[in-house]
């Protein structure tokens, strides 16, 4: 093991030198000297940064040995002081050193240290500590496998422009980079049904679907928002192979994937809504049923295989009631028991070394019922339970004190929750009011939380499709909307990030403005939506928002208050 990790780290000594080369270094340039302890990939992302700005201010990166270099890394798993994922700054002169307890705090202190390089120099570097305030600070992403195993936002133009990027690694790619860089910590992929685009479960391998289709039906203004009629018959009969591919391939790229994720720190989760059987139903007999038991056989046993299959996979998810219209709190929660529950058992049983989290969300069924239903997870020692809950309902842009969760606090007693932070306020729009955030994260009772996942119901942020005249490839929505999401997740791992810092970052990536005007004009105009929504209010999706414009024949949203 020892000899495999030197030959690693001889490898890693090659690869900065091979860097050095390519950006010219001679005996006449500015260099700055670098050293770390650590091969991991972590650490090589954030080097790869550092290198970026000092290419930008004309100044080398070459390897050095301890003694000599600039800039150190130096992992301290003893150091009380640094919490997980946390780091430490410190000067000598200057040289300056990086410390943290794990390889994601050296990443994130990296990253700290670059972004201060860019905006005021090396000499610009100043002491601090910082650890995360919210544990997990993640994204909600509904995502379009295929139209055959749809997420509720299928039916829409985003939805439909975005099915081939979700089998595109580029994407995948540059969309982890940048939650990195934001500090986000994991992301959650959310789909009515999505085990026949990613899976061969046994007993049931002929619902793996092969290849990725789109329908090219003729779509409606409006479908149900209950994820019915997703799956039409016309909707069905009239597809286009968008890839070749084959399931083993869909196996293969979505473990690329994860471990690329965890390679930044990013834990991958699969969230779903139930019961919804699209692209498997009445194969074996499969149906929506909840009294069917092939159903919750197939079911048991895909929640078992995804952990089979995905090693780097950090968890699954599931909301009960959804579609479970009739039944009784008792009957939803005893179907998800014996489905998702029974699966995380089954796969924690035979990976006895496996760390699960599972993650319940408290909607249309009661919290205390969850809690005493599932108590053989809560138990397990290798199974991290937490609930879930729509803490601003579907609108994070209304107001920074939220009312609804006060009951839930209670209910749960010493468990822990996820709050799920919707933005189905602004999509097109490039939001972006520091102090909102800042005030809105600081008021999220932190006691009980696991931290976040903030994202949109019928959007996806994928790859955008507006532009009039888009870059190429078009941009990536978290990059085109980069102030939004990156304070989202910056200011949930450090709500203390100074107004100054979001100026100075305002001022290096638009130069030739007024950084500290600029800032102040963003987030005075970007208030017009807290306070609008926050004044004609509305939890649902579609009422009280200025997000966007429907057919004004939808009466039943014109009654519901919608404002143009």
């Amino acid at each position: 093991m020892r000899h495999n990790r030197n030959i690693r780290y001889v490898i890693f000594q090659v690869f900065i030198l091979q860097m050095v080369l390519f950006f010219g270094c001679t005996p006449n340039d500015n260099v700055v000297r670098i050293y770390t302890e650590s091969d991991s990939p972590q650490i090589q992302f954030t080097i790869d940064e550092l290198a970026i700005v000092f290419k930008e201010k004309h100044v080398n990166l070459v390897f050095s040995n301890s003694e000599d270099a600039d800039i150190q890394f130096t992992l301290q798993p003893e150091n009380r002081e640094i919490k997980t994922e946390g780091f430490r700054i410190n000067k000598d002169d200057d040289r300056i050193n990086i410390m943290a307890s794990d390889e994601a705090g050296a990443m994130y202190g990296g990253l700290e240290v670059a972004e201060q390089i860019k905006i005021s120099g090396l000499k610009g570097v100043t002491e601090q500590v910082q650890n995360p305030y919210m544990e997990r600070r993640g994204t909600k992403f509904n995502i379009p496998l295929d139209v055959r195993t749809p997420s509720y936002t299928d039916v829409s133009d985003v939805a439909q422009k975005n099915i081939a990027e979700m089998w595109n690694f580029d994407f995948w790619k540059e969309y982890i980079d940048n939650l990195a860089k934001y500090r986000y910590n994991y992301f959650s992929l959310w789909s009515l049904h999505p085990f026949p685009s990613m899976l061969k479960v046994p007993g049931y391998e002929d619902v793996a679907l092969d290849d990725v289709q789109r329908s090219t039906v003729k779509w409606k203004e409006n479908y149900s928002t209950d994820g019915h009629g997703f799956c039409a018959p016309e909707i069905l009969a009239n597809p286009e192979i968008l890839i070749k591919i084959s399931m083993d391939e869909k196996i293969k790229f979505w473990q690329k994937v994860m471990l690329y994720a965890k390679n930044r720190n990013i834990d991958f989760y699969v969230v779903t809504w139930n019961i919804f059987v699209h692209g498997a139903k009445d194969k074996y007999g499969i149906t929506d049923d909840i009294d069917n038991p092939i159903t919750k056989d197939y079911f048991r046993k895909s929640i078992k295989q995804m952990f089979v299959t995905y090693p780097d996979l950090g968890g699954v998810g599931l909301t009960t009631g959804e579609n479970m219209y009739g039944h009784s709190t008792k009957e939803k929660e005893d179907w998800a028991f014996d489905t998702y529950a029974q699966g995380v058992l089954d796969a924690a049983a035979e990976m006895p070394d496996r760390k699960i989290t599972f993650i319940h969300r408290q909607h249309q069924t009661g919290t205390k019922e969850i809690a005493e239903k599932f108590k053989p997870l809560i138990d397990n020692k290798n199974i991290e339970f937490i609930f879930s809950f729509k803490y601003a309902k579907a609108h994070v842009m209304s107001a920074t004190k939220q009312p609804y969760h006060e009951g839930f606090v209670n209910d749960i007693g010493n468990l822990k929750t996820i709050w799920t932070l919707r933005n189905d306020d602004t999509f097109y729009y490039r939001w972006g009011a520091p102090d909102f955030v800042r005030e809105f994260i600081k008021k999220i009772p932190i006691e009980v939380s696991r931290g976040y996942y903030y994202g949109s119901d019928q959007w996806v942020w994928g790859r955008e499709f507006t532009m009039k005249n888009p870059d190429k490839p078009r941009e990536i929505e978290i990059v085109k909307h980069w102030y939004n999401w990156m304070m989202w997740g910056r200011l949930g791992y450090n709500p203390e990030l100074s107004n100054e810092r979001f100026a100075q970052l305002l001022q290096a990536r638009f130069p030739e403005s007024n950084g500290e005007k600029l800032f102040t004009a963003w987030q005075e105009a970007s208030m017009i939506y807290p306070t609008t929504t926050g004044f004609h209010w509305g939890h649902l999706i579609f009422s009280g928002t200025l997000k966007a414009a429907r057919d004004a024949q939808d009466l039943r949203i014109q009654r519901q208050g919608f404002m143009m």
